[in-house]
């Protein structure tokens, strides 16, 4: 595969799985078909968390392209289910979009160094940062790119269980964060999204997965 800046690769491991094995073997040879070689590579803007370069590349047939690219460290989206099903969410204002988004808790790996926070980590920090509840199980769902098209974010799926409140030593939201904490029902959460009140994809995809784990949707 090329020289991408992403932290993380596509995965490629075998599943036992007749027909997604074939999907992966054609997927694995696309890599080397479709590569395209970066040529040059120039960082155009750093930011808090992002950085932005411009690659020039070389097509499979030659010819040469650019490619725009958000540099992300990865992060994290955790399903906080409590006993007696319902999911822990957080309604924040996201300025991109102009208005207030309910969203599981998620997170941006941390960068200390140039030593990237390793997921479970970071699930732990920002579960109890966003929540105030610490968990005594996290269990990884899932994976999912958010934007390859443009972006290395990768952010890894956790379910948490076992929630405590977190009464000593706390860990705060960070200073520029106001969150306001909830909690849905599981099979609402899925009516919420099928409806589009739930709208982040990060959440969308937590909802969809957990929902999949527990074995149904709202009838």
């Amino acid at each position: 595969m090329s020289d991408s800046p992403a932290n993380h690769r596509p995965n490629r491991t075998p599943t036992r799985d007749r027909l997604l094995d074939s999907i992966l073997t054609d997927l694995g040879e696309a890599d080397t078909a479709l590569d395209q070689q970066v040529s040059e590579r120039r960082t155009v803007h750093t930011g808090r968390y992002i950085s932005v370069e411009r690659d020039t590349v070389v097509m499979p047939d030659g010819g040469i392209s650019e490619r725009d690219i958000v540099v992300h460290p990865g992060a994290v989206v955790i399903a906080p289910l409590d006993t007696q099903g319902n999911l822990l969410f957080v309604t924040q204002f996201r300025l991109p979009v102009g208005g207030a988004l309910l969203e599981l808790p998620a997170g941006t790996l941390d960068v200390h160094d140039g030593v990237t926070e390793e997921p479970l980590a970071a699930a732990h920090r920002e579960l109890e940062e966003e929540t105030g509840y610490r968990a005594g199980s996290l269990e990884r769902l899932g994976g999912f790119w958010t934007a390859p098209g443009f972006s290395t974010e990768y952010i890894t799926l956790y379910l948490a269980t076992d929630l405590r409140p977190a009464t000593e030593n706390r860990l705060s939201p960070d200073e520029d964060e106001n969150l306001r904490l909830s909690r849905i029902h599981w099979r609402d959460a899925v009516a919420a999204v099928e409806l589009g009140v739930i709208e982040d994809a990060k959440s969308i995809a937590g909802i969809l997965l957990l929902a999949r784990r527990l074995g149904g949707v709202r009838g």
